[in-house]
């Protein structure tokens, strides 16, 4: 299967309200971009957060769990190892259901890191439009 078969499946579990699945197949499509487009560097959180911050520079960040992190940090550490080691997104993070992008990080009393669904697309768009996957998603 292909990076693109990963952004199919991607879509049609989105399009079915599977979420994390969705989620799941779009980081890993990220991922098996950036071995791609840095095959020279062994170290893969390292290669899935270049890409992501080179794609779009200037992201920001947002304090979680007492950190400031980055959003390229938060999907590698907090959603695609969480889904594919623990089988299941942390107890504080939770999705909203809006086109837009938008982070919310609750603070007291509530502790729960929010991410939109507009992410997704930012994800699924920072695949598409890497260029060394341009053999995999021509018109």
């Amino acid at each position: 299967m292909s990076i693109r078969a990963r952004i199919e499946d991607a879509l049609l579990l989105y399009q079915n309200e599977r979420y994390e699945g969705a989620f799941l197949n779009a980081l890993i499509a990220v991922a098996a971009t950036a071995r791609r487009e840095y095959p020279d560097n062994s170290r893969d959180r390292e290669c899935f957060e270049n890409l992501l911050d080179k794609k779009w520079r200037g992201v920001l960040k947002v304090e979680f769990r007492g950190e400031l992190q980055t959003i390229p940090h938060i999907f590698y550490k907090w959603f695609r190892c969480e889904l594919v080691h623990e089988g299941e997104l942390p107890f504080d993070v939770q999705f909203i259901k809006t086109d837009n992008m938008s982070v919310r990080a609750g603070g007291k009393l509530e502790y729960i890191l929010k991410i939109s669904h507009g992410w997704f697309k930012w994800l699924i768009n920072s695949v598409i439009e890497t260029s060394c996957n341009e053999k995999d998603f021509q018109k």
